[in-house]
């Protein structure tokens, strides 16, 4: 990919980034609860979340900067130019990892935390992998039991 290529992909993940940062730090603003017994904002559950999307929206802000100097923001919008950029298969990979983790999300709390993991590991390899539905089926496995025992054992934070 070219120069300018890369400046237009710039601008337009640079705007899409931002408002993503946005839409984080407005939600840990005023969604997350507050406890101003647990001795201020440092300890508050919406504090590291505001911080990583305080972090985005300034990274991408230097994205977005960056891709306007460079012209990025000249982009030209085609049928054409569309159907090629939600066929392509970077695009698919991402929607199907977006319906994975829509899926995990869904099913979090409904079913078992081991088990849920397990499926959305087992069908990321089956689908993003190369190897046999067995070892997915067993690597999936263990890496669910492994974060289940580390979690409950080790950090003592109980899991859905």
């Amino acid at each position: 990919m070219d120069e300018k290529h890369l400046a237009k992909a710039d601008f337009i993940t640079s705007i899409f980034l931002i408002l993503f940062s946005l839409l984080i730090m407005i939600y840990t603003v005023f969604k997350f609860p507050r406890f101003p017994e647990w001795g201020g904002i440092y300890s508050n559950p919406g504090f590291v979340p505001f911080l990583l999307g305080l972090t985005l929206f300034l990274m991408s802000s230097y994205l977005l900067i960056r891709s306007l100097r460079r012209q990025g923001h000249l982009v030209r919008i085609s049928r054409e130019g569309l159907g090629l950029f939600f066929r392509s298969t970077v695009v698919v990979r991402i929607f199907i990892c977006f319906g994975l983790f829509i899926l995990y999300y869904l099913l979090l709390g409904r079913i078992p935390f081991m088990i849920n993991t397990a499926l959305y590991l087992f069908l990321s390899i089956i689908i993003f992998g190369q190897g046999k539905w067995y070892i997915a089926l067993i690597i999936s496995a263990a890496t669910s039991l492994a974060v289940y025992l580390i979690f409950i054992r080790v950090f003592l934070v109980p899991l859905p």
